[in-house]
């Protein structure tokens, strides 16, 4: 990674540490495999080792980087088919969520969705849009209360969550993902749990695709 300015800053703490390297991640700046060498990230950033270390965990939980023993921070690597393998899961996953959740969804609970659409809508700093959109997703699982459907796409959701974060850097993912997860939510007020179910399905589909086309562009 190069020594950029716009990355230097000797007063961050570790998560900021940790989401300008998700950044530089989901841009193409760090690549799949590539070595993440602490004392490298200390004089980029101007700060710790300490501090590097914490983000460097936070990451490695987060599925950005894999900390190997006597090898240190690599970026995590996932084939091309990896990613389309559990992008189908999660389309099938939060599709059956929002069907079984659709005639049950509580006034406080459509005021909480409707607060994280508005707030990813107004928001253009891509690592809290990224946190709103696993939020909502996770929240429409929850108010499914189904136990098992809950636990898989927590875990389809973390084996991805870097891919995730990366997939908004794709033109019109943002503005897309924005657009379809208002109609999720207005199938659902309709009381239409197929018809929410299907734009799920869709949504996730869309993401998928143009992730990959934002991963393999040409150079």
């Amino acid at each position: 990674m190069k020594n950029s300015g716009s990355l230097r800053n000797n007063t961050k703490g570790f998560l900021e540490v940790a989401d300008a390297v998700k950044a530089a991640i989901a841009t193409g700046q760090l690549k799949p495999g590539q070595r993440l060498v602490e004392a490298q990230l200390c004089q980029l950033f101007g700060v710790k080792r300490g501090r590097v270390r914490e983000a460097l965990h936070k990451l490695e939980h987060d599925g950005f980087v894999r900390i190997i023993s006597n090898v240190g921070a690599i970026v995590a690597e996932f084939s091309r088919s990896d990613v389309e393998y559990i992008y189908d899961l999660l389309s099938v996953v939060d599709g059956l969520a929002v069907r079984l959740a659709t005639p049950f969804v509580t006034s406080e609970q459509w005021e909480s969705l409707e607060a994280l659409v508005e707030r990813m809508k107004a928001t253009d700093n891509l690592a809290l849009f990224s946190q709103c959109n696993d939020d909502l997703h996770t929240r429409f699982c929850i108010y499914s209360e189904n136990g098992r459907l809950i636990s898989l796409e927590e875990n389809l959701r973390l084996s991805i969550k870097a891919f995730g974060y990366r997939s908004f850097y794709a033109r019109g993912q943002v503005e897309a993902s924005n657009a379809e997860h208002r109609q999720i939510l207005q199938a659902m007020k309709e009381n239409k749990p197929l018809r929410a179910e299907r734009i799920m399905r869709s949504h996730i589909g869309h993401a998928k695709n143009r992730l990959l086309k934002w991963i393999y562009r040409s150079p």
